[in-house]
């Protein structure tokens, strides 16, 4: 009898470990990159603003011009005939290296993003592994074949017209912020936005040229705040990745110097431990391409360039303190430009971690013309 009731107290106890075991299992994935697959980023309302210098005037259809757009004129259903601007209420991490689509018909020019999910993979003893299902790009949505399912990013045209050749700079203020009045989540450190320049036509040309340019071949990447992080992101980071963060300042939350950016380029189907999608670890080429590649151009700029009022403003490559100039985001020809725009949250980024999620964002762009007061 004896035997039996200690047999029965041995079963109890490992049927306890194991419960305990699959608990710390649990607790251990959320604290990862990626989000699990219930969290989301809020951004409703997601307030876009992208102000124009005198001299440089913007527009959603190539028609009416201004000098400042915001939702209402992306929302615009009517802005021109088959246009694909999406603005969701919701976005899901997502990861591009910048490519640009430029043979694939109604996908033609147009940035290739993929989604991932961050699982424990049975055949590597639990361990964290991503997968990523087929390319997103903003086609499939429009057309239809995911009916009912929300973008997972942002992405709308805007067209700009000078009147001579010029080269347009970020104003300062142009970044990623948390939205006034909504709790801090600190996820503007992960988010990105870019732009692919469709293409260039006097402005007498036809409306339906204008607007039908497709012929981007490669992305201007931006990672605004790229040297800020929170402790949890500095966590994610080594037991994620194993990537120290170096020169990192517990008492400001700074990082003199930005993480590597390795972003997805093909589809993941079977899944990639996650040390092994990032630097320090060797991330295969077939799936990952390090942004900044011949077809993306990776621009960094500091968490005071998303501040109108923080005269330390900088991108990388400049002193952190006391610079003064703005980065040449592009360079413009006479008449009128389609630029297509990209807004994101990027999983790859050690930012994009589950206690960020739920944030609320705002993007602010803005665009000035060269001045020559300022040195470049």
């Amino acid at each position: 009898m004896a035997k039996k009731k200690n047999d029965e107290r041995r079963k109890r106890l490992r049927s306890l470990i194991l419960l305990l075991f699959l608990t710390v299992l649990m607790l251990s994935t959320s604290t990862y990159a990626w989000f699990t697959a219930n969290r989301t980023v809020t951004i409703d309302p997601i307030n876009v603003h992208i102000a124009a210098s005198t001299g440089l005037q913007i527009s959603t259809d190539a028609n009416e011009w201004k000098t400042i757009i915001s939702n209402s004129d992306i929302n615009n259903a009517t802005a021109y005939t088959n246009n694909i601007n999406m603005l969701p209420s919701e976005l899901n991490p997502v990861s591009t290296s910048g490519t640009v689509t430029t043979t694939d018909g109604a996908n033609k020019g147009l940035m290739e993003f993929f989604k991932g999910t961050v699982e424990g993979d049975s055949n590597q003893g639990g361990a964290l592994a991503l997968t990523t299902g087929a390319r997103l790009t903003e086609s499939r949505w429009i057309q239809g074949t995911t009916t009912g399912t929300s973008p997972d990013f942002v992405a709308f045209d805007i067209f700009l017209k000078v009147d001579e050749a010029a080269t347009v700079y970020l104003d300062r203020g142009s970044g990623v912020v948390n939205t006034s009045g909504h709790t801090q989540k600190y996820l503007e450190n992960a988010a990105r936005y870019a732009f692919v320049i469709e293409g260039n036509g006097a402005a007498t040309e036809t409306l339906s040229t204008l607007q039908g340019y497709k012929n981007g071949t490669s992305s201007i990447i931006v990672e605004p705040n790229y040297d800020a992080h929170t402790q949890a992101a500095i966590t994610t980071a080594n037991q994620s990745y194993g990537i120290t963060v170096s020169t990192w300042n517990s008492s400001t939350g700074l990082a003199t110097d930005p993480v590597s950016y390795v972003g997805v380029k093909a589809q993941i189907s079977s899944p990639i431990l996650l040390p092994s999608t990032n630097p320090p670890g060797t991330p295969s080429s077939t799936y990952f391409e390090a942004v900044g590649n011949s077809h993306a151009t990776l621009v960094r700029t500091n968490a005071a360039y998303s501040q109108t009022n923080d005269a330390t403003f900088s991108y990388y490559g400049k002193a952190a303190s006391g610079a003064t100039d703005y980065y040449p985001i592009f360079s413009l020809s006479a008449g009128v430009t389609k630029i297509r725009v990209y807004m994101w949250v990027e999983g790859q980024d050690i930012d994009c971690e589950n206690s960020a999620s739920g944030a609320y964002l705002t993007y602010n762009l803005g665009f000035t013309l060269d001045d020559p007061t300022i040195t470049h």
